[in-house]
């Protein structure tokens, strides 16, 4: 892989894999009858951990900015369009079959809820829809914008992403009524997004900068990262605003922050580990089918620990996907359902 960013190998992994935790948790409590206040005990960790996703959509602009900061190929399209837009559309297929097949859900349960994935992204894979996003906004910075100041595009990215949010999060009667009553849309918009893009943008294309500037960068990253993370955990434990989403105004500011500490501690990693490889290299998959081998191992699980049930759900979501993926690859059109499994680069680590 050309231009390659071992750090982003570290961050991809985290992010999958506390996605995976997040949604064994939210398993777990939905099986078990728990108390109230176990409930909200596990969303609290939870909130902290919401992170993840958008992580991953930030380093899916990194990446592209890194590799293409000025002119896109002539494939680019092709691809996104058949390993991220279609995979988007078919997945749904995946367990609208499992539902028919195996749980014997109505023919009619299975179409509404296949619609339901498409149409309103009320489904897990949004985040390709906004990465879809984000393709077409790089090529419009790359076109006409990429010889404005980047703080005078990031000051106004933060605004508009901070007038959305607050308005989504504080005052979403002030949305268009089809948002208000379908909250998945509140999400899908690039305007929900937009101040990672710049961010990931700018990181991208000025990378090395960037990690030059880690003698500083570094701590006062730390720092942020222990603010926002103090005040998201206070805010939502107060129960002042309780929405366990990551479409969250204090979530974009944790986020960003976290994802410099990540960038920066591990500039100081001379090696990307075959664990962590093999993590981010099936994180797209794992992503998408996470939840679908939820649902076949718990056709398999007994009675059990709730502790070793969660354990058992976060195995299942992590290896039972790559499994799926596997095997689903096998097949002629295996790559457009679930994107297609690339072999793991050697990473060379880049000097300074």
């Amino acid at each position: 892989m050309k231009k390659q960013i071992h750090e982003i190998y570290w961050i991809r992994a985290i992010a999958c894999l506390t996605v995976v935790m997040i949604h064994s948790l939210t398993r777990t409590y939905a099986t078990y009858d728990l108390p109230n206040s176990t409930v909200d005990f596990i969303r609290s960790i939870q909130i902290v951990l919401l992170y993840a996703t958008p992580m991953f959509i930030l380093i899916s602009e990194i990446v592209i900015a890194k590799v293409y900061p000025d002119k896109l190929p002539g494939s680019f399209y092709k691809k996104r369009f058949l390993f991220l837009f279609l995979p988007y559309v078919f997945t749904p297929f995946l367990y609208g079959l499992f539902h028919l097949l195996v749980e014997n859900d109505s023919w009619r349960i299975v179409k509404n809820g296949i619609m339901d994935k498409l149409l309103l992204g009320a489904w897990h894979g949004y985040f390709i829809i906004i990465i879809l996003q984000f393709v077409l906004i790089h090529y419009l910075f790359i076109r006409f914008l990429k010889n404005v100041s980047p703080w005078l595009i990031l000051s106004f990215t933060f605004v508009i992403n901070v007038a959305y949010l607050a308005i989504a999060n504080l005052r979403s009667d002030l949305l268009p009524q089809l948002m208000q009553d379908q909250l998945s849309f509140v999400r899908m918009p690039f305007l929900a997004w937009i101040f990672y893009f710049g961010v990931a943008f700018y990181v991208g294309k000025y990378m090395e900068e960037v990690k030059a500037n880690k003698s500083w960068g570094f701590p006062m990253a730390i720092v942020a990262t222990g603010v926002t993370g103090f005040l998201l955990f206070k805010i939502f434990t107060s129960g002042i605003f309780t929405q366990l989403s990551s479409v969250r105004l204090d979530i974009m500011f944790y986020t960003i922050s976290l994802f410099f500490v990540l960038l920066f501690l591990f500039s100081y990693f001379p090696n990307v580990p075959g664990a962590v490889m093999f993590i981010s290299k099936y994180s797209f998959q794992i992503f998408l089918l996470h939840f679908l081998a939820f649902d076949i191992a718990d056709l398999f699980l007994p009675e059990m620990d709730i502790r070793a049930y969660a354990l058992v759900m976060f195995l299942a979501g992590l290896f039972g996907s790559v499994l799926l993926a596997i095997a689903i690859n096998l097949l002629p059109i295996g790559k457009y359902i679930v994107g297609p499994i690339r072999a793991m680069p050697k990473v060379r680590k880049e000097k300074g």
